[in-house]
């Protein structure tokens, strides 16, 4: 929380306390004019936010009870154990909300270069299967972070509006709900031009049902050292897409529901169980063989997979791009993703040849990986798993590589500290994330990928199974 929501919580309570107890104030009204200025402070320095709401309330009452002098109010033994229960529950809740929601701040890039970014819509010819009109295609929203050369440029708001306004109907909040964010600090720029010089191009896909750029804490870092990085929205399959029309595409519940039904659910169930019970590791691979390549998951890898081909296409061939022409190394092209977009970077470097290496990071590899052997880089970077989660990935991967390969587990960290969530909902027992701190967790993961990527695009002499980091696994087999 931040400094006068922390003093205007601890006036909520200590006050009501002492009027409880009858404790003469002296004074008073000099202490009400004391709260109004911190409470004008906070509104005007700090900004408000709903999140406060109760904690304003009872600040109110209190400035109310303080200017008011002397009440006199005749109440029974039940209706103050009423109210003071009441208090304590609203109490409770104000400093509850602001905790678990906060005004966040995220890392401080350390590259030497700023960084813009800008929304590219790309149409492809390829069918929509997730809507039921045939006539659709696949359309697209990319926002490209780029190192940038800052001249007056507005640092833009935390997450775009259908970012929000998905992520608020994920969890049936009103859509009002994540205007706060415009509290967030960024370091991102809007629309500036590119900075001198010739970078690599990375491509990054999300986790399902995600929001698609929810991950400024690796990404900012990452341009900061001078790469551009397109970061995909998989349209309908994150929490939401905003077009450059207005229209917004947030995630499809109804495909969904149709698509991973109780067929898939038993699938999934079954072919655990038998894992779960296996005795040896062929065992193991037999039970999930058939779910590792059939599973509802794997279609839509695959779906991924050809957006992340199809944003390379219009990279090479669209106007929308013109800006970055001539500042890519159109050579050397990377893809990662986390969770699900982790999977479908393993999946694009199987499937396309411009993909010169690529990260899966924490996903599970569904698709045709296991029945295939690698030929390019390839790290998986995982959380650390509870022992009692089945490791599909050690069968997935078990044809090898003919190529670098690197098994890395980031110890005590837990699956969603790849993103911003960690910071963003301030509760582990909802969050997903491990015992490790935050900022620890993305300062590993960034040193890993920028390393793996110098190496591989830009050649440079760098030993990554050299363990420079504490908290880190490094494995060559599953």
């Amino acid at each position: 929380m931040r400094f006068f929501e922390i003093i205007l919580l601890v006036i909520a309570t200590i006050f009501p306390i002492l009027f409880l107890i009858k404790l003469k104030i002296p004074k008073r009204k000099t202490f009400a004019i004391l709260i109004g200025i911190i409470f004008a402070l906070h509104l005007v320095l700090e900004g408000a936010r709903w999140q406060m709401s109760l904690g304003y309330l009872i600040v109110l009452g209190v400035l109310f009870l303080l200017w008011k002098q002397t009440i006199r109010v005749n109440m029974n033994l039940l209706v103050k154990i009423f109210l003071t229960t009441g208090f304590g529950i609203v109490l409770i809740l104000g400093w509850f909300l602001p905790s678990i929601l906060p005004v966040f701040k995220l890392p401080t890039p350390t590259g030497n270069l700023e960084i813009g970014s800008k929304y590219i819509h790309i149409k492809t010819d390829r069918p929509e299967s997730i809507t039921w009109d045939k006539d659709d295609k696949r359309e697209l929203m990319i926002k490209a972070w780029y190192p940038a050369q800052i001249a007056g440029e507005n640092s833009e708001n935390y997450l775009d509006k259908g970012s929000r306004l998905g992520f608020a109907d994920k969890y049936g909040l009103p859509g009002w709900s994540m205007d706060y964010l415009d509290l967030i600090k960024t370091s991102t720029y809007k629309s500036p031009e590119v900075a001198n010089g010739k970078f690599p191009v990375l491509i990054f896909s999300h986790g399902h049902y995600s929001k698609a750029f929810g991950y400024y804490a690796l990404i900012e870092e990452i341009v900061s050292q001078g790469y551009i990085v397109l970061n995909i929205n998989h349209t309908y399959e994150s929490t939401g897409s905003i077009f450059p029309d207005g229209d917004i595409k947030l995630y499809n519940t109804t495909y969904d529901s149709l698509n991973n039904n109780q067929e898939m659910a038993n699938m999934a169930w079954n072919a655990t169980q038998e894992f779960n019970q296996a005795e040896s590791t062929k065992e193991e691979f037999k039970a999930i063989k058939d779910l590792m390549e059939d599973y509802i998951a794997a279609e839509s890898i695959k779906r991924w997979s050809k957006d992340i081909s199809s944003v390379i296409d219009h990279l090479e061939n669209e106007k929308s791009f013109l800006f970055l022409k001539n500042h890519i190394i159109n050579s050397n092209i990377g893809v990662f993703g986390h969770s699900h977009g982790g999977a479908a970077a393993g999946q694009v470097l199987l499937e396309d040849k411009r993909v010169k290496a690529a990260i899966n990071m924490d996903g599970t590899q569904w698709g045709t990986m296991v029945n295939s052997t690698l030929n390019k880089p390839f790290a998986y970077i995982s959380s650390d798993w509870l022992k009692e989660q089945p490791n599909f990935n050690k069968h997935a991967f078990r044809n090898k590589s003919n190529a670098d390969f690197y098994n890395i587990k980031i110890e005590n960290s837990g699956h969603s500290n790849f993103m911003d969530i960690p910071l963003m909902v301030n509760f582990s027992a909802i969050n997903e994330e491990g015992s490790i701190e935050p900022f620890k967790a993305y300062k590993i993961t960034n040193s890993l990928i920028l390393n793996f990527f110098d190496k591989y695009l830009l050649n440079k002499s760098i030993d990554i199974l050299k363990n420079e980091f504490t908290g880190i696994t490094i494995e060559s087999e599953f």
